[in-house]
């Protein structure tokens, strides 16, 4: 079928081919003109000379009749800022106001676009009385009336505007708004006239002024003999009166795309606006266009992801190119893939088919999305939280990984920024100076450069430019991808021109800001501006957004993301003229919007051959959403047409495993066990810890203690379990360290106990010395590296309460321990290395830490206790024995109790002990509940590990005699319950499935 603009220009070529030297056509935007120059080349007959007339976009012709010129949206911002700030008693923070500023600007270009009356529209709340003035219409009245109520009170205009607060801070939003709805008018005075001493202006001034001008010309006046006006959709009033001037004067024509299944043409908003102004402006010539009777073939396909649709548009392309429906793919003039959300248009450049080799965008990608913009977000955010630290610069380790996280910077350092990671990680820093990060990992030196000042506009502005070229510079050394790296140096170009330019207008404006503001006006006016894709509109594949759609026709149309609030957008009133008022006043509203977008779509696809439109089909999660209202439609009014719906699904490789992982044991996996053998020259330990591990599941001991494979444990601003029990554990065992000495053991008395309990100073420096040596990870000031660690940097935060509530543990500990007065502290925190024999071929090496070893005396018997300080939630009552080697029912494994028992034998080994030995637990969280308790085993105390030790080496035996086997792989365990918790469930399927 014909396109609209091709007919258009066959018309005008038959009709005035010699009288269009003076003629000016004018189009929605540059793309339609582009185009039209084209088909009017395509129409002049052979042999004779195209006079061609003067193309040009509507906002390009109204200029000419305006003495101003069109501001940048710095500019703007700034002077409306300080016009603001003229009118009112207190300075506005101009971090604040940028959003309001964007706002004001875009409801005076409304104001003017409309041709309103600005005092009347914005005439001051205080004076409500006045809504009844005669000024306003009947139905003006009605409507404020039935918004406000038949007898307004005086409060009501408070409530009136609460309409604006979504924050949860009522008052000071309402505050702010009816300030500066007080002096909106004016602002709107002062604003126009600065603009205009300068001959400056907005989109709206400049429509409004052109409308004005256009009044008091004659015909002679205009340099053109015709005005030819097409392609246009839903007119704001002063575009209007622009029309109505031109028709006027006998210069105009007109032509309005109606072309449209009568079911769109009758019943539908999309022709709303455009029926009213084919009477009004009526075409000169009859373009005799074949009438669309049905609608294209229209496939609609859900695709349960965005990715899984621009794949798939990759796959049709290629379909295409194969079929013949794209018949030339090098040259896919024909073929269009229209985007609503621009957060597709970088994946569907990366999934392109290679032969379309030729490709033309001509859209506006928002620097928000941009790599850049998400860096510089994160590089703000550090700074903004950076402390300073006994005269140091620091970050934040949170902020560091955002930073370091970062796709740019891994792209152009990501060894580096793996060393940082793990520099965080094994060190447990919480903050880290800026000059360690320059000195330590000089490849991102620049990115750590503190800003000293941040309420110096130029310091903010120069480190941000130095960072931009930085990044640009070593992407164009590491990049291997061209174009990719094409790509990001045009992002970081447009970035690089958007702070420049705003460098220049705030040092222009001279903008006083209060702490921190420069970075966040950066981040916040920057991303408002756009990357505008231009490419050579006459060749290649065409990619563009809906609104470059404009008055064009393709024969194969590829549309993603219709989905309702995409497309149609849903549209925000983000405003200070309440949509009532604006009906009122004739201005646009959101039915306007939803006009327009219907106007775009069914416009789009109606002379197009075949239709592709794509859906995200989510179904549950954050991103669920629903069908476009127009893919319903075409659905519900075609039930037995053109139009297909179907879902697509792409295939997942299998994993090649129906059952559980499992892991053979290959020579060299045996080589890598047999390390923890005694006579391995190769010398491993197991721990009680890697024996639970493998008791536990057999995969995860594979994957740590055989690969060693870890996994590092991020870095929290929390203290977490283990670091906490570390920490107790060390001040346990320095309380009773420090009252040895060096003597061998030490007699704990009731009185001596008490001692303890009041020594706060010395309990609280212990704490100190043990939370900035375990969490802080400060370094050890003791002259003597050797000796005792010594820090005693007061703690803060977090850390400070944390010590508190271990003085609470400490002072809980000592006093229950009188039970057991007079007993003999031994040791503290003991290490021992020893060989075990499993059987007679096989002796492992073993090593334990016990955290503390000590004697009593009981009932005339005298016996060691082995204890182990516990901070979770381990429990002291076991049901029966095999529990320590397996989950029985719904109790869980006792790892704790398995960990004693091995504490025992090794102590018993290496010091030839043949006496009672008892394993206690001591758990901290219990103790406020119930105190110490023994050790139980099927409701029996445990007074001596003997009583159960053959039993237990018989199962330790077994259980640690099939590691060394090799006929025994390495399997996950089918009934773990820690596999929710575990390191490596990403590798394993089993925990997964869980």
């Amino acid at each position: 079928m014909q396109s609209f603009l091709s007919k258009i220009a066959q018309v005008y070529c038959a009709r005035e081919s010699d009288a269009m030297l003076d003629y000016c056509f004018i189009f929605p935007n540059k793309r339609s003109g582009t185009f039209f120059r084209k088909f009017l080349a395509e129409h002049t007959p052979a042999g004779q000379p195209m006079i061609e007339p003067e193309v040009t976009t509507i906002s390009d012709f109204i200029a000419e009749f305006s003495d101003k010129i069109e501001a940048s949206r710095y500019d703007l911002l700034f002077t409306l800022y300080n016009e603001y700030n003229r009118l009112t008693d207190e300075i506005e923070d101009f971090d604040r106001f940028v959003f309001w500023g964007d706002m004001l600007i875009n409801d005076f270009n409304d104001v003017d676009k409309y041709m309103v009356d600005a005092h009347e529209l914005f005439a001051n709340v205080k004076h409500l009385k006045e809504i009844n003035s005669d000024y306003l219409t009947d139905e003006q009245k009605q409507i404020i009336n039935e918004y406000w109520g038949e007898n307004l009170p005086l409060g009501s205009s408070e409530r009136f505007w609460t309409h604006v607060t979504n924050d949860g801070e009522p008052h000071k939003n309402r505050d702010d708004f009816m300030k500066l709805w007080q002096v909106l008018a004016p602002l709107y005075d002062n604003f126009r006239t600065n603009l205009a001493k300068r001959r400056l202006c907005y989109s709206g001034m400049q429509y409004r002024e052109a409308a004005d001008n256009l009044k008091r010309l004659t015909r002679d006046d205009i340099p053109y003999s015709r005005v030819v006006i097409v392609g246009f959709n839903v007119l704001s009033i002063a575009e209007v009166k622009i029309f109505e001037r031109l028709r006027n004067l006998g210069i105009a024509d007109f032509y309005w795309d109606m072309n449209f299944p009568e079911f769109i043409r009758e019943n539908n908003s999309a022709v709303h606006f455009i029926k009213k102004y084919i009477k009004k402006f009526p075409s000169r010539y009859d373009l005799n266009q074949e009438p669309v009777t049905t609608l294209p073939k229209v496939e609609i396909i859900g695709v349960p992801s965005n990715v899984g649709q621009v794949k798939l548009i990759g796959r049709m392309l290629e379909k295409m190119a194969v079929d013949g429906t794209v018949s030339n793919p090098s040259n896919a003039i024909d073929t269009a893939v229209v985007l609503p959300s621009e957060e597709l248009f970088i994946e569907l450049l990366h999934s392109l088919p290679p032969v379309y080799t030729s490709v033309n965008i001509t859209m506006g990608y928002p620097l928000k999305l941009t790599p850049m913009a998400a860096l510089l977000r994160n590089i703000v955010s550090m700074h903004l939280r950076a402390k300073k630290i006994r005269g140091e610069w620091c970050f934040f380790h949170e902020d560091i990984k955002d930073v370091i996280s970062h796709s740019l910077l891994t792209a152009i350092a990501g060894k580096t920024c793996e060393a940082i990671k793990e520099y965080l990680n094994t060190n447990r820093l919480f903050t880290v100076s800026a000059k360690d990060l320059r000195e330590l990992f000089p490849e991102l030196s620049t990115i750590f450069y503190p800003v000293d000042d941040l309420k110096e506009a130029g310091k903010v502005f120069d480190y941000t430019l130095t960072l931009i070229q930085f990044i640009d510079d070593a992407l164009q050394l590491t990049s291997d991808d061209k174009e990719r790296h094409a790509l990001e140096h045009g992002f970081l170009t447009r970035y690089r021109q958007s702070v420049e330019q705003l460098a220049r207008v705030a040092a222009k404006y001279d903008i006083t800001m209060k702490e921190n503001t420069f970075f966040h006006l950066i981040e916040r006016t920057v991303s408002g501006e756009s990357v505008n894709f231009i490419g050579e509109p006459l060749n290649g594949l065409q990619i563009m957004g809906v609104l470059e759609t404009r008055a064009l026709d393709f024969d194969n149309i590829i549309i993603p993301s219709m989905n309702e609030r995409i497309f149609p957008r849903k549209h925000y009133t983000r405003s200070f003229i309440p949509d009532l008022l604006r009906r009122c006043y004739g201005m646009a509203t959101i039915e306007f919007q939803e006009c327009i977008y219907a106007y775009y779509f069914y416009r789009m696809i109606s002379r197009a051959s075949n239709v592709t439109l794509l859906y995200d089909a989510r179904t549950a999660g954050a991103r669920s959403s629903e069908m476009s209202r127009y893919l319903y439609q075409l659905l519900y009014l075609y039930p037995d047409g053109n139009v297909r719906h179907r879902n697509a699904f792409f295939d997942i490789p299998a994993t090649g495993r129906n059952k559980p992982l499992e892991i053979k044991k290959s020579p060299d996996i045996m080589r890598r066990i047999n390390r923890y053998l005694a006579l391995s020259d190769e010398k491993r330990y197991l721990s009680p810890s890697s024996i639970n591990c493998y008791i536990n599941c057999p995969l995860q001991f594979y994957l740590q203690y055989v690969c060693d494979l870890y996994i590092d444990d991020d870095v929290v601003d929390y203290m977490d379990e283990s670091t906490l029990g570390t920490i107790v554990h060390r001040v346990a065992e320095l309380s009773y360290k420090r009252c040895r000495g060096d003597k061998p053991e030490i007699k704990i008395t009731s009185e001596l106990l008490d001692s303890l309990m009041n020594e706060k100073v010395e309990l609280e420096r212990l704490i100190t010395r043990s939370i900035n040596e375990s969490y802080n990870k400060l370094p050890n000031n003791s002259p003597n590296p050797d000796s005792e660690y010594v820090n005693d940097t007061p703690l803060f935060g977090q850390a400070l309460v944390i010590g508190r509530t271990i003085v609470h543990f400490m002072k809980k500990l000592f006093e229950l321990e009188k039970q057991w007065t007079p007993f003999y502290f031994v040791e503290g925190e003991k290490k021992y290395r020893c060989t075990y024999k499993l059987n007679d071929k096989i002796t492992v090496n073993l090593t334990s830490t016990i955290d503390r070893i000590d004697r009593i005396v009981d009932n005339n018997e005298e016996r060691v206790r082995i204890v182990d300080y516990k901070t979770g939630s381990d429990n002291t009552d076991v049901k029966e024995f095999t529990n320590l080697f397996e989950k029985t029912g719904s109790d869980k494994r006792a790892k704790a109790v398995l960990q004693l028992f091995i504490y025992s034998n090794v102590y018993a080994m290496d010091n030839n002990y043949h006496g009672p030995l008892q394993p206690m637990l001591y758990c901290f969280r219990q103790f406020s509940i119930n105190g110490i308790q023994p050790v139980k085993i099927a409701k029996e105390p445990l007074t001596d590990y003997r009583i159960y030790n053959e039993e237990f080496k018989k199962r330790l035996s077994a259980k640690l005699s099939d590691l060394f086997n090799p006929e025994v792989p390495f399997t996950p365990n089918p009934h773990s319950d820690t596999c929710k918790y575990c390191k490596f469930k990403l590798i394993c399927g089993q925990a997964v499935e869980n």
